[in-house]
C-alpha cells in the first residue's frame, strides 16, 4: 500500500448481554497498576501527555491522527472510573501505540518503542485476561467465536482489516496476483452469523488469513504487516484462552470437536440462536425437558440459576430441544 489512507476508529457493538471482563473493583486496580508499570518506562514518557503538535510543528498531525490518545488520559479515565470492561481500557491503550505507528516511519525511535511498548503491554493484558477469564458467563462455542471476533472488531488496529481491499480505489492493481484468498472481518462475521463455519478450525483459519494476506502483500516489516502481525497474535491469544480455556479448564463447556452422532457446532450455533428468542417459560421448558432426559447436561449454580451444557446433549435430546425451541420462535415470528 503507497500511503496510510484515512483512517477511523469504526467501533462495533458488542453482544447483547455479554460485554467482556468487567472492570470490577478489583480487576480496576490491576489496569491501573499495569498502566502506572508501562508509564514508567523510559520508551513511554513521550507518550503520557497529548501530542503538542503546534510546539512541534507537525501541522500535518492532526489531519493524520483523528483519534489522538496519550497514556495521562487513560488514567485520569481510569482514576474517573470510564472504562466498564477491560477491552475498553485496554483498546484506548492500543490507540496510543496505533497514532506512534501511523504517524512515524518504521525506521523511527517512536515507531520502535511503540511496537515494543504494545508488545509489553500486550503481554500484561493477556494475564489480565486470564485473571478475568472466569468472570464472564458460561457462553457456548459459537457464542464465544462471536465475542472473540467483536473484541478483535473493536482493537483499534483492526480499522484496516474490517473491509475487502478497496484495490480499485488504492490502486492496487496487483493485489488479485498476490494475494488469491481475499479475506476481511466483516465477511467472517456475515458468514459467522450465516452459520457457514462448521467448526472453530474455519473461523479461525479465516480470521487469520485476513492478516496473513496483508503481511504477504505489504511485507512483515512495512507498517501494515507489523499492525497486522500484533492484532493476530491478540486473536490467538484470546481463541487459546475463550475457546480452549488453557488458563482455567476446570470450567464447563470448552470447546468440542464435531463427533459422529452428536451435534455439530452449526446446529448448537442454531440452537443457541433460537434460545435468544425464547422467553422465561419457554426456556424453562426446553431445562425440564433436557432434566428428563439428559440431566448430566445441567449445572446447577445457586438456588436458581441453571447452566444447559450443550456438549453434553446425546443427539436424540438435543433434536427433541432443538425441535421444540423452533416451533416456538416460528409461531412467533410475524405471519406464522
Amino acid at each position: 500500500m503507497a500511503e496510510v489512507p484515512q483512517h477511523r476508529d469504526k467501533r462495533q457493538k458488542m453482544l447483547p448481554g455479554v460485554t467482556g471482563i468487567m472492570l470490577d473493583e478489583t480487576m480496576h486496580k490491576k489496569a491501573l497498576d499495569l498502566l502506572k508499570t508501562i508509564s514508567k518506562r523510559t520508551q513511554a514518557q513521550v507518550f503520557l501527555a497529548p501530542v503538542d503538535w503546534k510546539a512541534l510543528n507537525l501541522p500535518e498531525y492532526p489531519k493524520v491522527i483523528k483519534h489522538p490518545m496519550d497514556l495521562g488520559t487513560i488514567q485520569s479515565n481510569l482514576q474517573e472510573r470510564k472504562y466498564a470492561t477491560l477491552e475498553e481500557f485496554a483498546n484506548d491503550i492500543r490507540l496510543v501505540w496505533k497514532n506512534a505507528l501511523i504517524f512515524n516511519t518504521p525506521e523511527s525511535v517512536y515507531f520502535k518503542n511503540a511496537k515494543k511498548l504494545c508488545e509489553d503491554t500486550e503481554k500484561k493484558l493477556g494475564e489480565l485476561e486470564a485473571e478475568g477469564f472466569h468472570t464472564l458467563p458460561a457462553l457456548e462455542m459459537p457464542v464465544r467465536c462471536e465475542l472473540i471476533l467483536a473484541e478483535i472488531m473493536n482493537h483499534p488496529m483492526s480499522e484496516w482489516f474490517l473491509h475487502p481491499v478497496d484495490v480499485e480505489g488504492l490502486g492496487l492493481h496487483d493485489y488479485h496476483k498476490e494475494v488469491s484468498t481475499p479475506m476481511d472481518l466483516t465477511t467472517v462475521q456475515r458468514q459467522l452469523k450465516a452459520d457457514q463455519y462448521t467448526n472453530i478450525e474455519q473461523f479461525t483459519k479465516d480470521v487469520k488469513l485476513t492478516f496473513e494476506n496483508c503481511i504477504k502483500y505489504n511485507g512483515p516489516g512495512s507498517m501494515f504487516g507489523i499492525v497486522a502481525a500484533l492484532v493476530n497474535a491478540v486473536f490467538d491469544r484470546k481463541c487459546a484462552l475463550y475457546l480452549n480455556g488453557q488458563v482455567h479448564p476446570q470450567r464447563a463447556g470448552q470447546p468440542v470437536p464435531d463427533r459422529d452422532g452428536w451435534p455439530t457446532f452449526q446446529q448448537k450455533k442454531k440452537f443457541y440462536d433460537a434460545c435468544t428468542k425464547l422467553g422465561l417459560t419457554e426456556l424453562n421448558t426446553i431445562v425440564k425437558m433436557v432434566n428428563k432426559q439428559c440431566s448430566h447436561a445441567l449445572q446447577q449454580h445457586g438456588d436458581k440459576e441453571v447452566e444447559l451444557d450443550v456438549d453434553n446433549l446425546d443427539m436424540d435430546t438435543f433434536n427433541k430441544v432443538f425441535k421444540y425451541a423452533k416451533s416456538c420462535t416460528s409461531k412467533a415470528e410475524p405471519g406464522a
